[in-house]
């Protein structure tokens, strides 16, 4: 019985080693790109509702959402870091790790869940002026997050999870749930908006309900013992050289999240001496973002847990292809995705308001912010693959880069010498820059290791680098 488990238990991971790079980058990348779509489609449809209620709530929700994703930072970071481990666990076969480490991101989802609410309880509001709430909106910006932070600990479980499942090879199941998830948001959005009269309240209690529906989906497949690791309640107790590993790994991603948001959140105070408006497109156009970005950060979810076996497995040269055409494939994505918001500005910004100074300035601001989104998969694989191979203090500066490093000193810098206009170039400046540096790297690091990015030279280190 225990042998069964055992081959149970490898071999979703182990055909990671085996099949074919391109077989592998449609079944990990696909779901999780679709997964993503959804997601983004609920932002998207979110804000349409939200919308309804004009500028202001949105204006109020744009100043709510980078804060939602400094939460959500916390659980990328947990996420990911976990499901790194998690994956190089398996493709060096070492199976009671692998499941140590799942029970670590489940307690870690929940104290840090906790840490949220307690924080909400005593200092929402001036919290929220802090990160760029005017009087004008404080009220709305407060109804909203007032909710949120009660259900912290059940978007972190959520997302940490998902993280989980996938790196055990299962990318179906992540999938699924987002996509219900999201549906749900969706469905309930209406109602408690505008049916229970709850305005953006309501919008919370939805996005917390639908998060509650996916923690519920995923904790079952563990508690009916479906998935390939059995995660018994000696693993929820407290490894600190386990989460120690996670957050070595994770880091990167957290500061990710943290970096852009906490940029979001200053270029907002920055936008808000110009009014509410510019703080209202801003808000537009990060979801324009999210949505135009969603097939590259889904290639990327599904190339760590690729690259991270491999890593594991010493199989060097299928790592190398993986990188190249995740990259490839994304770019092409991204650049059409560019095309289509820089043609058509207009036309997704009338979804959401019909305000002329908000189109008048929303169209330009959306055609500046695309210029330089061909770049972008290089940067966010990059990442990826130096967390992938355990390199957290390499995939932190990467992350940092383009998102806080580069972005708000040209914010400030632009917007001193040419006003507003000046706060939208500084996004194509810093991923132009961003870029470079990027590259140079990546290349470095290849070099280092004898598989130059579009070589064929085989190089097989110590055994000692693999989980080191």
């Amino acid at each position: 019985m225990e042998q069964n488990g055992s081959f149970a238990l490898r071999k979703p991971a182990l055909d990671m080693g085996k099949d074919s790079i391109n077989k592998l980058l449609l079944n990990m990348s696909l779901p999780a790109t679709l997964a993503m779509a959804v997601m983004a489609s609920y932002n998207i449809v979110d804000t349409f509702f939200v919308s309804r209620l004009g500028s202001q709530a949105i204006a109020a929700l744009s100043v709510c959402f980078p804060i939602q994703m400094l939460l959500n930072a916390a659980a990328v970071g947990t996420g990911i870091g976990g499901a790194s481990l998690i994956s190089r666990y398996l493709g060096a076969q070492k199976d009671e790790e692998a499941a140590t480490a799942v029970g670590q991101v489940i307690l870690l989802s929940l104290v840090l869940g906790l840490v949220v609410t307690l924080i909400g309880l005593f200092a929402l509001r001036p919290l929220l002026l802090m990160f760029g709430a005017t009087e004008a909106i404080l009220e709305q910006t407060a109804e909203y997050m007032s909710v949120i932070v009660y259900g912290a600990a059940l978007i972190f479980l959520m997302m940490v999870l998902n993280h989980a499942v996938r790196s055990e090879g299962n990318a179906i199941l992540p999938m699924t749930v987002m996509i219900i998830s999201a549906v749900a948001n969706i469905i309930l959005d209406p109602i408690f908006i505008f049916t229970f009269g709850m305005g953006i309240r309501g919008a919370a209690i939805a996005t917390v309900l639908a998060k509650i529906i996916g923690a519920w989906l995923l904790l079952r497949y563990y508690v009916t013992r479906k998935s390939t690791l059995k995660v018994l309640f000696k693993h929820l107790l407290p490894n600190w050289g386990i989460i120690l590993d996670i957050y070595r790994v994770g880091l990167p991603s957290m500061f990710i999240q943290v970096s852009l948001n906490l940029a979001v959140i200053l270029v907002n105070r920055l936008l808000g001496g110009f009014g509410h408006i510019p703080i209202a497109v801003m808000g537009l156009m990060m979801r324009f973002q999210l949505f135009a970005f969603m097939p590259v950060v889904g290639i990327s979810q599904g190339l760590l847990p690729i690259i991270g076996f491999n890593f594991g497995a010493a199989k060097y040269q299928r790592m190398r292809e993986a990188m190249v055409k995740g990259t490839l494939i994304g770019t092409i994505l991204a650049t059409l995705t560019a095309l289509v918001l820089f043609i058509f500005p207009g036309f997704f910004l009338r979804l959401f308001s019909s305000e002329e100074a908000l189109l008048a300035m929303g169209i330009y601001a959306v055609r500046v912010m695309v210029l330089m989104y061909p770049l972008h998969a290089m940067q966010i694989n990059s990442i990826s693959f130096f967390q992938a191979i355990g390199k957290g203090v390499t995939s932190l500066v990467l992350s940092m880069l383009r998102q806080f490093i580069l972005y708000v000193p040209s914010a400030y810098l632009l917007t001193h010498f040419f006003a507003l206009k000046g706060t939208w170039f500084a996004i194509p400046l810093a991923d132009l820059l961003a870029f470079l540096v990027t590259i140079v790297i990546l290349s470095r690091e290849f070099n280092r290791r004898g598989i130059p990015l579009f070589g064929h030279k085989e190089y097989k280190p110590e055994t000692s680098e693999v989980l080191n």
